[in-house]
Order: structure tokens, then sequence, then C-alpha cells
């Protein structure tokens, strides 16, 4: 997921049903929400996260319904690698609102980053039906051959390989000089299907596939490595 940042403005959030009285003289946004506000600001200007997030909680117990403090203090837990609240706190935001797209994105990462798949995928489903995104299918895709279900993600990977975007769009790897390499999401999808191969013990028929992505890719760091891996005689043999 693409590194997000919600920034809270007090003049955009709606806050009809907090129950605080005071009220600045001819304002109408109780005072009680505007210093949670400004700490909130202020916490996170002078990188103070646990500052922050209580006083998004502060701002909740005035307006537990709001979805977009929920998709703030999400993606605060998610920033700071607290992957098990950001999901949960995304899932309670989905509960007010099924199509908010912005937290079934943290829940789906979330999960994913605590290894809990199945419910990563779910989410990631969900976002891209609401959004049809081929980016987002490379990641059911991938999540998809992790669970086993082969015949699932080779179909999503032909919906990508077979659309035109897929040569435009890109995905980044890691390289050993840890400068990174942007490959198209068709040659990332070729990968995919070589790995499902080589999970079926169909060797060949991976080695074939690897070889088919650098063709797409040529230079492809990573698809080199796992196929010199895969013809390399291991110890014994």
């Amino acid at each position: 997921m693409k590194k997000v940042f919600f920034i809270i403005s007090i003049l955009s959030i709606g806050f009809a049903n907090a129950q605080s009285q005071e009220v600045l003289a001819g304002d109408s946004i109780p005072w009680e929400i505007r210093k949670q506000a400004f700490i909130f600001n202020s916490a996170t200007l002078f990188n103070d996260p646990i500052i922050a997030r209580m006083a998004l909680y502060n701002l909740l117990a005035e307006n537990p319904s709001n979805v977009a403090l929920y998709d703030s203090l999400a993606i605060s837990y998610l920033q700071y690698n607290q992957s098990v609240s950001a999901a949960l706190v995304a899932q309670q935001a989905l509960k007010i609102n099924p199509n908010d797209q912005f937290a079934l994105e943290i829940a789906a990462t979330g999960f994913d980053q605590i290894g809990v798949k199945d419910k990563s995928l779910m989410y990631y489903e969900k976002l891209y039906l609401a959004n049809g995104g081929i980016n987002m299918l490379y990641k059911i895709s991938f999540l998809q051959m992790e669970l086993t279900r082969f015949a699932e993600s080779n179909a999503s990977l032909d919906i990508i390989m077979g659309d035109p975007q897929s040569e435009v769009q890109t995905i980044r790897f890691p390289t050993t000089d840890g400068a990174g390499q942007e490959v198209s999401l068709k040659a990332a999808a070729s990968r995919v299907k070589a790995m499902i191969l080589q999970e079926k013990g169909d060797v060949e028929g991976a080695k074939a596939k690897y070889l088919e992505t650098l063709e797409i890719h040529p230079g492809f760091q990573i698809v080199q490595q796992q196929l010199r891996e895969l013809t390399t005689p291991k110890a014994g043999e």
C-alpha cells in the first residue's frame, strides 16, 4: 500500500452530535473539540504519536460515529507498525461505513502484515470491487498464491496480463544494491505464474515461465535470482 498521510482539520470534521456545552460566543464548535484538535495537530507537528492518538480518542468520545477520526487513528497505528491495532480500528470504521475505501486498504494491509492472509485477501477483494485497479488485483493474486488458491490466482493474473495497462503500470522490487527496481505489472504477474508452477512442483514449467518473464523485462533481478536457485543443484544431489 502506498503510504497515505491523513491530516485532520477541525474545520473539515462534523461534530453535530458533540456533547460538550462549552461553546465560544458565535461559534458552533464546542471548546473541548477545539482543544483536542489543537492537541492532535500540535502532537503531530512535534512527532508525538502517543499524544496525537490520545487526542483522537478524546475526539471520538465526543463523536463516536465520525469515520474520519477512525481512519486517522488507524493510519497512525499503521505508520508506527502497530498493525493489529490499525486493522481493528479500520474494522470499526467499516462497521460505520462499509464503503470506506481508506479503511478497507488499512484493514487489508494490517492483516497482511500480521500474517492473517485470508482476512487481508477479503478486504483487498472488496477494495478491488470498489475501484477495479489492476494494481490491487496483483496484490490479490499474490495472496491467493500464498493461500494455495492457485486456480484463482492464475485467473487474476490472466486478467492483469490481458490488460494493456499492465505494460504501463509498475511495481517496485528490492535489489541487492538497495536502489530498487521498477518492473511492469505484466512482468510481475508473469513471475507469480512461475512461482505457482514452482509451488506445484513443476520445475521445468517454472523455469520456462521465469525465462518468459525475463523476456518481458530483461534484468528483472529477483527473477534472475529465483531462476538461479531453481537451476542450481542442491548439496548432495
